[in-house]
């Protein structure tokens, strides 16, 4: 075949092998080709056929504009999704309480703010404060509340109810001179045995 000498002949026999090499890959893209071929006509024939109108086709998606809906703005500001109304004006009167006894301050008599609060406060905050009394500057060494206003804060917590509490007064420092005075107190209320109590407080912090 072709001249060539194959039992005697390396070069010979190498291209054989290589000859029957590419006639097997020949046949093997031929072949997978065709199987392409076949299944693309299919494909093809498949899109081109017509649905008519009126039937209905789970394959066919429209697309429209639907019309915009108006959200409704999520109050972060409003308890009433832990709390009840009850409890939430229950714990707004012992916050302001709270404020007004704990913002009263005499450097006379530097502890009797703490015991005039004790009442309002849970058995902890109490202990707390007693280790680590209040010191006011000198300009601040009377403080008194004229009046208070509440605001809500965003407040997370199905436990803690807080309010931010802003007193405006009078300070006087030691020598007589007064000045006009804003607090803000962020007052945490928790109940207890089935009562109120303040559980935490923070003055003039962001919130």
């Amino acid at each position: 075949m072709f001249g060539w000498d194959f039992h005697h002949s390396k070069a010979d026999r190498i291209k054989l092998f290589l000859f029957i090499l590419a006639v097997f890959l020949l046949v093997g893209f031929t072949s997978s080709y065709v199987f392409r071929s076949m299944n693309g006509s299919g494909e093809e024939v498949k899109e081109a056929t017509p649905i008519e109108e009126g039937t209905p086709n789970a394959n066919v998606v429209t697309s429209s504009v639907s019309s915009p809906q108006e959200t409704e703005d999520v109050n972060q500001y409003d308890q009433t999704e832990h709390f009840s109304e009850e409890e939430l004006e229950k714990t707004k009167k012992l916050a302001v309480e709270f404020v007004k006894a704990f913002h009263s301050y005499s450097v006379d008599e530097p502890m009797k703010y703490l015991e005039t609060a004790k009442p309002f406060m849970n058995k902890s905050l109490y202990e707390d404060m007693e280790g680590t009394p209040r010191r006011e500057p000198l300009n601040r060494s009377y403080l008194t509340v004229k009046e208070t206003n509440v605001t809500q804060v965003v407040n997370p917590s199905s436990i803690v109810v807080r309010w931010n509490v802003m007193v405006k007064g009078t300070a006087q420092s030691v020598d007589g001179k007064r000045s006009d005075t804003e607090d803000w107190y962020l007052v945490g209320v928790r109940e207890v045995n089935g009562e109120w109590k303040v559980e935490d407080v923070r003055v003039n912090v962001p919130n």
